[in-house]
């Protein structure tokens, strides 16, 4: 339906055919049709404001006026209104608030799209803000949250780490994803899009990310222009997805994900409030159990979930999940080190003791470890998360009584290390073996750097006696408080210099002289003289 009154108000003031057609969504014949009744009743902007309102109910024949009695008209200009000071506001708030309210002389009340169609109309023509509009399974925003969660370390009541909060919201639904991740790098942010496509159970046609530096980069400095990073952009091709990053400094155009994220700060972790979380596995938990109440449970104003909405809306439009999910693979090149095990991301997993010394290939997925000594598999390992410095050991790869000949780190040379600094030593060293029999390569390199790092030259010294206080006091053996007893011994041990002999010359610490001038006595030159 032509909207003639708009039409004609943008004639009259000189807007061009392509620009009315372009903001009205009409075609240049309605323009037309306008421009020649402005021609033949000779319309100015002033008189435009005087004509009676049944002057285009009479003059056009769209027979517009007809369809429109029938209806209750919604007051579009207070409706705009409310959108522009309401930033969490919705049409279909609105549609509600407009059908509840009472009506009169039998009049019917407009269907959703009708009404959006019209509030729409209205905001093109008095050059408003328009609203997003979503279209059913299309669309999937991602962003992580800005707060985290704190991760204790049960051992010790302190917090080990803090994860990451990922959100994903399928805009037109509502349907929420949320999932903790250990950190914010590239394993983590395509690993939980992965989980959120399992989530949902289809695929959309778009992702739409905030411009993290794990989605996208700046090409050129001088340009606002971002690009999808190629991790990212392998992840899209494998399930054939569309990535497009929100532009820089327009903050609408990720409404959808902002108001998720808000929901996720009141709904999830508003109920952690005082709880406290050991490892990733039990946040996600009590994270899944939040997600399930926000997407089954809880109401819009129409009585529908958003589980509802999405099913019934958006998943018969989007296309379904490969048989096999995304899995990213990256290698590392690591040493095998004399505790017979591997070091990645900070995390330990064991190899055949035979391979000690030797450089291999690990092979890292999300959920796997797998160790090569060239084409040969050694090894595979559950991959670890978050805390850091676990082992990951299997039994049979330790030495045996045929380890003769390999560079095995063992418990009589750490105990013959120990016994070069005095029978406290040796008896802490014995302590930290005993207390890690269930791990023993973590027995065996704490023990190594004890002795290597705090036994070396400076603080050999006091490496013996702070064991000997430690044995004493009945402390727990770390690194950590033998460190501070050796610091407090050095520090309580008086100097040993000697005043000089009487009429010794005098020794000067240049050193700590940086700025002093030497002036040489005349006795001196004489001494030079007399060697000539």
């Amino acid at each position: 339906m032509a909207q003639f009154k708009e039409i004609m108000a943008l004639r009259l003031d000189n807007r061009s055919y392509s620009y009315i057609a372009a903001a009205l969504g009409c075609s240049n014949r309605d323009i037309a049709k306008v421009q020649a009744v402005i021609d033949d009743h000779d319309i100015t902007p002033d008189s435009f404001l005087k004509l009676p309102p049944t002057f285009f109910d009479e003059t056009f024949t769209d027979h517009r006026s007809r369809r429109s009695k029938g209806y209750d008209q919604p007051d579009f200009k207070a409706l705009a209104t409310k959108l522009t000071h309401n930033q969490h506001l919705t049409r279909h708030t609105l549609w509600m608030d407009y059908l509840a309210a009472p009506t009169t002389d039998g009049l019917s009340k407009y269907q959703y799209s009708q009404f959006c169609d019209g509030l729409a109309a209205y905001i093109k023509a008095n050059d408003l803000v328009d609203v997003v509009n979503h279209e059913p399974g299309q669309e999937f925003y991602v962003d992580w949250a800005g707060d985290k969660i704190p991760v204790h370390d049960q051992a010790t009541g302190r917090v080990g780490f803090k994860a990451s909060l990922f959100i994903g919201v399928c805009p037109y639904s509502g349907l929420m994803f949320a999932v903790a991740a250990a950190n914010e790098k590239m394993g983590a942010w395509i690993d939980c899009h992965v989980k959120a496509l399992n989530y949902l159970g289809k695929l959309p046609a778009v992702i739409v990310p905030d411009n993290a530096s794990t989605a996208t980069y700046q090409p050129k400095k001088s340009s606002s222009y971002r690009a999808i990073t190629s991790r990212y952009a392998d992840f899209a091709d494998y399930y054939d997805i569309t990535i497009v990053p929100t532009r820089p400094g327009k903050p609408r155009d990720k409404a959808a994900v902002e108001r998720a994220v808000q929901i996720a700060y009141n709904r999830i972790l508003g109920y952690f409030h005082g709880e406290q979380f050991y490892t990733l596995d039990e946040l996600n938990d009590a994270i899944a159990e939040r997600l399930a109440d926000i997407n089954d449970s809880m109401t819009r104003p129409d009585g529908s979930t958003r589980r509802q909405r999405f099913n019934e809306d958006e998943a018969p439009m989007m296309r379904d999940l490969p048989d096999l999910a995304f899995t990213e693979v990256s290698w590392r090149s690591v040493k095998a080190d004399r505790n017979w095990h591997i070091s990645c991301d900070y995390q330990y997993y064991s190899v055949p003791f035979a391979l000690v010394g030797k450089t291999l290939r690990a092979r890292l997925t999300t959920d796997l470890v797998s160790i090569f000594d060239g084409d040969r598999l050694v090894a595979e390992h559950t991959r670890m998360h978050g805390f850091r410095y676990r082992y990951s050991t299997d039994v049979t790869h330790g030495p045996s009584g045929d380890a003769d000949g390999h560079n095995v780190l063992t418990r009589d040379e750490l105990m013959a290390w120990a016994g070069s600094f005095g029978p406290a030593t040796t008896t802490v060293i014995t302590m930290i073996l005993d207390r890690n029999r269930a791990s023993v390569p973590r027995g065996l390199t704490l023990s190594r750097n004890i002795l290597a790092n705090l036994g070396r030259k400076h603080d050999k010294t006091t490496l013996e006696p702070a064991c000997a206080q430690l044995v004493d006091k009945q402390l727990v053996p770390t690194m950590s408080v033998i460190k501070r007893i050796q610091a407090d011994i050095a520090h309580a041990r008086p100097t040993t210099t000697s005043p000089p002999a009487p009429g010794a010359p005098r020794q000067v610490d240049l050193s700590q002289l940086s700025d002093a001038v030497f002036i040489r006595p005349a006795s001196h030159f004489d001494d030079e003289q007399e060697g000539k």
